[in-house]
């Protein structure tokens, strides 16, 4: 029982007991031990109210969050639901199931956010998880803690994204098109486990990452296998890797380039960005590790105007890998992405993007080696990223049959399978909290 408790039963027991209970006479309180009583009472709730209102504050300023008074410690909460409607026609290379249209709606991302910061607003925190949109089963995508040591150094440790592909590294909440360009999801970083030391000054930044290798998210440091997604994507453990990342901006605020769009009446804004990454696979008598060495390197143009913006980006990735001691491969991939958009009203915008792949046909043997994209549609903001629907229609210009398994994806909307072009039109709705 708590002591408020107690003294509000004693009050009443005090008044009670002042007159006559079930016909007996009680013991007289004096008014005095009453006053005295009423007065500890009233001093209690005033000192309750008081660290109430001293106490943790909570709210919306843009994000749900839990604070102390000071700042010090804040817990934010937030949310990314996006819910599509695909439309995949193909020419299925598939003499069993020569199914040639498929139709369905999908649950493509739900995720929840809790960013923060604890101590001081120098040490801060992300916890970012996903729900699988096949199963439902939950999984980790990021998971960091940070430090700021001011003059413009910080630092991050623990799964995030590497500081490589722009595209990449722009949240899926805030792109133009539906998805990524197709050439980004095959050189995709994604998320690895690792330190992050970063240093940013009025207009030029620099990014330096350790860590276990593109796209080895949630994987323990005994995972001795080095993944291929159809001998082209890198995934898993690498033994070790360097990552690198120089932005320097021309015109306008970092913030601008959190997004690619660019609102009508807003000023010119430009940043140019390059970055490299090499990394060594493990070396094992596993049968699936290729002791796989990795050099990947980008270059970006961003630019954004009154209503319109444009980005661009070159991507190489070198290789050399043997398996078991068999004939080297050195192979040598590349591809670029282009895309544009423009608000002929405030909150409609019109987009458009081309991408293409040039793989190494020799080394992978392969009957083609250019495999251009063709993506456009249009975006409707009913609040900013936080409420926006989108419509776009992406069109393989040749044959993914070649392509496999290293681009079925039905996040991409794309079968891998088809032997003539392929067309994917995604509808969706994203709601941000």
């Amino acid at each position: 029982m708590s002591r408020a408790k107690g003294l509000f039963l004693w009050a009443g027991a005090a008044v009670g007991l002042s007159g006559v209970a079930f016909g007996q006479t009680a013991p007289a309180v004096s008014n005095d031990e009453v006053r005295a009583i009423v007065a500890e009472i009233m001093a209690d709730t005033q000192g309750r109210t008081s660290l109430l209102q001293g106490g943790a504050t909570a709210g919306h300023d843009g994000r749900f969050f839990i604070a102390s008074p000071d700042g010090s410690f804040r817990l934010n909460v937030g949310g990314q639901i996006q819910f599509r409607y695909l439309i995949n026609i193909d020419d299925e290379d598939d003499t069993v199931n020569e199914d040639e249209f498929d139709v369905g709606f999908q649950t493509r991302r739900t995720k929840l956010d809790f960013t923060g910061n604890v101590i001081n607003k120098d040490w801060t925190f992300r916890i970012l998880s996903n729900f699988d949109r096949d199963g439902g089963a939950a999984f980790l995508e990021e998971a960091w803690v940070g430090y700021n040591f001011g003059n413009g150094w910080k630092a991050r440790w623990g799964q995030f994204k590497l500081p490589l592909l722009r595209e990449e590294l722009v949240s899926s909440s805030r792109q133009l098109a539906v998805e990524r360009s197709v050439v980004n999801e095959a050189f995709t970083q994604d998320r690895s486990q690792g330190i992050e030391l970063a240093y940013e000054q009025e207009d030029w930044n620099l990014k330096l990452a350790f860590s276990d290798g593109l796209d080895s998210e949630n994987t323990d440091f005994t995972d001795q296998t080095l993944r291929t997604n159809a001998g082209f994507r890198v995934m898993g453990e690498a033994d070790y890797a360097f990552t690198g990342r120089f932005e320097y901006k021309f015109a306008g605020t970092w913030s601008r380039f959190a997004d690619f769009t660019s609102r009508q009446g807003d000023d010119f804004a430009a940043m140019v960005g390059v970055a490299a990454h090499w990394q060594q696979g493990p070396n094992t008598n596993n049968a699936n590790d290729f002791d796989r060495q990795t050099f990947q390197f980008t270059g970006d143009v961003s630019l954004e105007g009154d209503g319109w913006n444009a980005f661009g980006a070159i991507i190489g990735r070198w290789e050399s890998f043997n398996v078991l001691g068999g004939d080297d491969f050195e192979p040598f991939d590349w591809g670029f992405v282009v895309q544009g958009g423009y608000r002929f009203a405030p909150e409609t915008e019109v987009f458009a993007r081309f991408d293409a792949l040039f793989l190494d046909d020799d080394e992978r043997m392969l009957d083609e080696d250019f495999y251009p994209f063709i993506t456009f549609g249009v975006n409707q903001y009913y609040a900013g990223h936080a409420a926006k629907a989108t419509v776009d229609l992406l069109w393989a210009l040749e044959a993914t049959d070649e392509l496999g398994a290293g681009f079925s994806s039905t996040g991409l909307g794309l079968s891998g399978s088809s032997e003539d072009n392929e067309i994917v039109i995604r509808l969706q709705f994203q709601l941000l909290f």
